[in-house]
Order: structure tokens, then sequence, then C-alpha cells
């Protein structure tokens, strides 16, 4: 004889029922990104438009573009008219959804669960053996984590995060030499070369497919003043070299971040100042517990950035290591001073620690 769940029951089914469809209508969301349907949609606002009309214009397969458009309809994320059978995206979706709404697209955070996913078998034997995975075993994860750092840094490079650090414009406007490590394709910097001629630049990465990529870039812009190179961070060697280091989302990937804080430590000049952008989540989990992208997180630290560092024998720091132990970490490490870390109200992740030798 069947028992009837409890209330308490039932409505734990229905938040899972929830997840499966959010998690199902995020992939649609990485496909409505990348296929440019959402920008496609954007421009039509506010006449709707049939399926067939719309795959013409964004020169896609009408079959696929309505069935995702009906993923969407029932997602509440695009609008339909069952009289005409048509489609559109209001405006008030299009500002999150669009790369003409530069930082506040959250389309492009979308890409890594098809990403993180694919890589579910690895990470399972991950979970029985330990170790890790190697970036290489990620589909388009440069590709991804460039478009991302260009939306949380690039595209508001000049009127947000200069303005908001002053001591690294007013270094650069002067004339200084630059170190970015965990450079990934090196948009951010060869950004600041172009800005900032008198300034010099180098980006180091342990990718060779995305050290490739930058370098390709600054031959196609004919920059003189910046290059990159393959390296790993935590066997920097240089020595009083330079007056800036920048590290973006970087450090708590690394199989050995305590030697890679002292060589950037040790490659700063006596006045240098050292800029690390990080996650900005609490070491403390019941403290993450309010975070809007906390659950998002820890699922990324445990699919990617763990892994990350895993793999190599590291220890694991993850995304989610904490602004707490971030702070301990860089005066464990040499850094004398770091000032109260700078927060963005355009990135609800990020932060921004400054620290000088």
């Amino acid at each position: 004889m069947s028992t009837q769940p409890s209330e308490k029951a039932q409505a734990f089914m229905m938040h899972i029922v929830k997840i499966l469809n959010n998690g199902a209508l995020t992939l649609m969301i990485s496909l409505g990104h990348r296929t440019g349907l959402f920008d496609t949609l954007a421009t039509i606002y506010p006449e709707y438009v049939s399926s067939q009309a719309l795959a013409d214009k964004a020169k896609l397969n009408e079959r696929y573009v309505r069935e995702w458009l009906g993923a969407l309809v029932i997602g509440d994320i695009v609008e339909y008219n069952s009289e005409s059978k048509t489609y559109r995206l209001p405006q008030e979706h299009s500002q999150f959804l669009t790369r003409a709404s530069g930082p506040q697209n959250l389309a492009i955070f979308a890409q890594y669960i098809a990403i993180l996913g694919s890589v579910e078998n690895g990470i399972l034997e991950c979970f029985k053996n330990g170790g890790g995975l190697q970036e290489s075993e990620y589909p388009r994860i440069q590709e991804v984590m460039a478009e991302e750092r260009y939306l949380s840094v690039g595209s508001i490079l000049h009127t947000v995060v200069l303005p908001g650090l002053t001591v690294l414009h007013d270094r650069l406007n002067k004339g200084s030499k630059v170190l970015d490590v965990g450079c990934g394709r090196g948009q951010v910097i060869i950004d600041l070369a172009k800005t900032f001629p008198n300034s010099t630049f180098v980006g180091y990465d342990r990718s060779t497919e995305a050290v490739a990529v930058a370098n390709a870039d600054v031959a196609s812009a004919g920059l003189t003043n910046i290059s990159f190179r393959v390296q790993d961070i935590s066997k920097l060697k240089e020595a009083g070299e330079y007056d800036v280091i920048l590290a973006m989302h970087t450090i708590h990937d690394l199989a050995d971040p305590v030697n890679a804080l002292k060589g950037i430590h040790r490659a700063l000049k006596a006045d240098g100042v050292f800029i690390m952008q990080d996650v900005g989540l609490s070491s403390d989990l019941e403290k993450n517990r309010p975070h809007p992208f906390g659950t998002a997180m820890y699922s990324a630290s445990t699919m990617c950035c763990v892994p990350s560092s895993l793999v190599d024998g590291g220890p694991g720091l993850g995304a989610c290591w904490g602004t707490e132990t971030a702070l301990k970490m860089l005066k464990e490490n040499g850094f004398s001073k770091t000032e109260d870390s700078v927060v963005f109200p355009h990135d609800p992740l990020g932060v921004w620690f400054i620290s000088w030798k």
C-alpha cells in the first residue's frame, strides 16, 4: 500500500523538478548565445517573428530554431503569440542575454554548464581515485574564459576598472613594467598596451593555445610594447623586475599557489604593487548561503577549479577559497600590506586585492 508523500516531500520533489528544468534551460541559453539568436531577436523587438523568419535572419535551420523557441517560451524567457504562432524577446530580458548588454550579459556564463557537463566521467573518476583533469580535457574552455574576462574586465576597463583602481591607472600613465600572470588570451593587457604606450607588458600562461592566440593578436595589432610566453607561474625566476603584477582569477587554480605568491612578491620592485582579482566569497560556507551565485561557484569549483589544482598534486584551493584565506596567504607570503578589497557594482562575483611589497 503506497503512502502519500508528505507536504514537505512533495515540495522538495517540485524543487528538484524545477532544478532539472532550469538545468536543461541553461543549455538552451548557451545555444541562444552561441548561435546569436538572442542578439537577432533583440533587433526585431517590439515586433513578433515566426520561427522561419527568425531562422532566415539568423541563417540557421528552422526546425532546430522552432524547438529551441519552445523551450524558451515554456521557460518564460521568450514571449509567444499563440494566434499568429510568433515570438519575441522582451527588452527586460534581452538586457541580460545579448552581446549589446556588455557586462550584464549573463548568457555567456551558461556556456560553462555544457563544458563542465562534458567532463562528468572524468570528474567521477576523480571522486573515486583523487587527482584531477588537465585543462586540455575541457572543450572550448580558453575561448569561454576569454569571453568572460572581456565581459567582466575588458568591456568596462576604461570606464570602471581603471578609474576604480587608481594605483594601476597612475602607474600605467607614467610608464611601468607590467606582468599579467595567468593572462589567458591576453585581451586585457593588449588593450592596456594600446592605451599606455609608455608602459611595457608581459603575459604568462600555462596554456600554449592561449599564448599562441595572444601573440597572434599582438602581431596583428603591430604592438611592440607587449609579449606573451608559456610559463609555470609557480616557477617565476625574476627578481625586482616589475612595477605592477596582475593576476585575474588565477591563483586559486594553481598546483603551487604558495610558490606562485612568493615568486610574484620576489618579481616586484621594492615599491611594486600586486593586483589580484578573485572570487568574492567567504572562506566560511555558512556565509556564502545567501550569495546569488554561491551554488554555481561551488559547482564550477568542483568540476574545474579543484581538479585543475589537484591534477598536478596541488592543494585544491578551489574558486571558493574565500577572501579570508586569500588575505592570509598574501600576508604569509611576503606582502606587507593589502588594502581593503575593491568591488565593482557590475560584478557580484569579483573582488580585487591591492597588495604592496
